[in-house]
């Protein structure tokens, strides 16, 4: 081996992997020690020449070195080793131990290559049945849709990480579970990797969806409440216009609803209120909207319509589902019905708030107009609510400015030919109109605030004529019409004490309140109430067009009123018609079966009274005995009144008086 081999094989590079370090530095030493024996013999042979000993020497040291060099790598490559071995003794400590759930997926297929015993835990699974297996939704479908996880792999390929993702989670029983997911790619060997842990949010995803519920939707039916009803409008709109199809807004009002809340309990109102939301959801087609607004108000919103005609077909279902009868325990309540208003997008171009509004206009107008029935909103309902409210602020101005006035008819007992007092009509002096009937305008009253100033105006303006009249040597109580919201207001009783306190010189029972019949069917239990105490006051009470509720002797079980009308188109019609001569019999036998008074309005004819006398109602009322006057005709009336021998010949004339 001359020179430069030697040189050459002292510098050359060893093998990387520890062993090979290892077997360098014991060949370079041996390297070393041959040449050291070498060099001793050869300074004995030559002497003076050391060229070779210093050759030697040279190479001794740098062996040496080299030595020093592959221990220090030795001594590195050990530290390296011994962390490495620490690092993944904590990492699989952690990994296992750890609370939260952690796997090894391989990102290409989502097999599943470790996991901890917290991720098997919340999938219901043991380590073993699922390390191996994918998670994708053809093998153990953890991924509940292929598409959320190929979102997840999309964006671990892009961004190397993704935090907080939430996705459902198929369990190994079939339930699913929310979980916020977090993952980061890592490479091993040749395979890319994803390390996965995630947080368990089903709970919480549970209990906010149970928020969202309480929030968009009524607790006592379920149903869309109007915060998620706007919401569906608003989207329902949005993809009329885009789609080119109808929208239908339907608001829907139960009539005679109170009168079963009032008579049977709240209990058994709440269950017909759940019974009317479960027909309407089956009535309406599937991609519809019923909601409830509150009280007994519904909205109906009719997506997608193709013509106005399946409009039409749907609102007749829901009138007729809502008009069936309801069994409630050993109970049947009957009698409801719904007055529904509808308007139609993109006819009506309004906003999704004032198409609600136009329906409730539309609603309020079928309801005045018979109830059980649907009324189409059109520019001309706008018009007429508009004339509506202007006539309202009218009348609000009507009253402050002094142009209503009562006007008295009289009620007689025909028998013995006396007046026995006087109901009070309201009539509206216009100032361009001129004077204009109760009929024009009480309807627009009766429903709004107004009632309760114009109903208090007539009681106060009847007992000041009460006063007036007695100064003028007549004494008669008189009858005034009072509005149903003016009665249910809590502070009723209240204001007529204090009104009759103002007028200590009328007298008892001076003053008596008139209810329409079908009016009070709404609040039975209110009235009666209100009632007994306006009779402790010596105010009595009589039922006005009596016969025409659905339910009269209810009424008279449980309204005290002292006296009831019969209703004059009975009465106007009975010389022509057997059923209603029938009617008008049966009403007046009533009125004795349960002692109450009984009084006939609409007599227009000594024929008339001459039948009511055969049939036991001497207490007559009607244009056959006088029309309404102001009061200081009527008072002139009263003394030239007398009795007409006609009411009581066999066979009075039918004439018209």
């Amino acid at each position: 081996m001359d020179r430069k081999q030697l040189k050459a094989e002292a510098v050359t590079p060893a093998a990387a992997n520890i062993d090979a370090l290892r077997a360098e530095i014991t060949r370079l030493n041996k390297i070393v020690r041959a040449l050291m024996n070498r060099a001793e013999r050869s300074t004995e042979i030559q002497g003076a020449d050391f060229s070779l000993f210093e050759t030697a020497v040279m190479l001794e040291e740098r062996v040496r070195n080299r030595t020093r060099e592959l221990e220090a790598m030795l001594r590195e490559n050990e530290r390296i080793r011994r962390h490495l071995v620490n690092s993944e003794a904590k990492f699989s400590a952690m990994f296992r131990l750890t609370p939260e759930p952690m796997a090894l997926t391989r990102l290409s297929d989502g097999v599943i290559l470790d996991v901890n015993g917290s991720y098997a835990e919340f999938l219901g699974y043991q380590p073993e049945e699922i390390v191996g297996r994918s998670t994708r939704p053809e093998d153990l479908g953890i991924w509940l849709e292929a598409e959320h996880r190929r979102q997840w792999a999309k964006r671990i390929e892009s961004d190397g990480e993704v935090l907080g993702y939430e996705a459902p989670l198929r369990r190994k029983d079939g339930s699913i579970g929310t979980a916020l997911l977090s993952g980061k790619a890592v490479d091993i060997g040749d395979e890319k990797c994803v390390i996965v842990n995630f947080h368990d949010v089903t709970e919480q995803k549970q209990h906010a969806e149970h928020l969202e519920q309480i929030a968009q939707h009524d607790s006592l039916t379920g149903l869309p409440n109007r915060l998620l009803l706007s919401d569906r409008l608003r989207q329902a709109v949005v993809r009329s216009e885009r789609e080119a199809t109808r929208v239908a807004v339907c608001y829907l009002d139960l009539d005679g609803f109170k009168a079963i809340n009032d008579e049977l309990g709240h209990q058994a109102g709440d269950q017909v209120l759940m019974d009317v939301a479960t027909r309407l959801s089956t009535t309406v087609r599937g991609g519809d909207t019923v909601a409830r607004l509150g009280g007994d108000e519904f909205v109906i919103l009719l997506s997608d319509l193709a013509s106005d005609e399946e409009c039409h077909l749907v609102l007749e279902r829901m009138l007729q589902a809502c008009s069936a009868s309801h069994v409630l325990g050993d109970k049947t309540a009957s009698g409801i019905s719904a007055s529904i208003g509808v308007t139609v997008f993109p006819s009506d171009k309004a906003d999704p708030d004032t198409l609600i509004r136009h329906a409730d206009h539309a609603m309020y107008v079928a309801k005045q107009t018979g109830k059980n029935r649907y009324q189409m909103f059109d520019t001309r309902l706008e018009q007429r609510i508009a004339a509506r409210q202007q006539t309202l602020q009218q009348l609000a101005g009507a009253l402050k400015a002094g142009q209503f006035q009562l006007h008295y008819q009289p009620k007689v007992d025909c028998r013995r030919g006396l007046i026995v007092g006087a109901e009070a009509l309201l009539r509206w002096h216009h100032p361009i109109l001129g004077q204009l009937s109760p009929a024009e305008f009480i309807p627009l009253i009766e429903n709004t605030e107004l009632a309760l100033d114009v109903g208090a105006w007539v009681i106060r303006e009847a007992l000041d004529q009460i006063m007036r009249w007695r100064k003028d040597g007549l004494t008669l109580p008189i009858s005034v019409n009072a509005f149903i919201r003016q009665l249910v207001h809590p502070d009723f009783a209240k204001s007529l004490s204090a009104a009759l306190a103002k007028h200590p010189d009328c007298g008892p029972n001076c003053l008596q309140i008139e209810i329409v019949e079908t009016a009070a069917l709404n609040e039975l239990e209110v009235l009666r109430a209100v009632i007994e105490e306006c009779r402790e006051l010596g105010v009595e009470f009589s039922l006005d067009d009596f016969g025409t509720g659905y339910s009269t002797l209810a009424h008279l079980r449980h309204l005290p009123a002292s006296e009831i009308k019969v209703d004059q188109s009975f009465v106007g019609n009975m010389l022509a018609s057997k059923q209603d001569m029938a009617i008008v019999e049966a009403v007046i036998g009533l009125a004795e079966a349960f002692d109450r008074a009984i009084v006939a309005e609409g007599a227009e004819t000594p024929a008339h009274i001459n039948h009511l006398l055969k049939l036991g109602c001497d207490v007559i009322q009607g244009y056959g005995l006088a029309r309404p006057m102001t009061a200081e005709v009527f008072l002139r009336w009263t003394t030239e009144f007398h009795s007409d021998p006609a009411w009581f010949e066999p066979g009075a004339k039918n004439d018209v008086a």
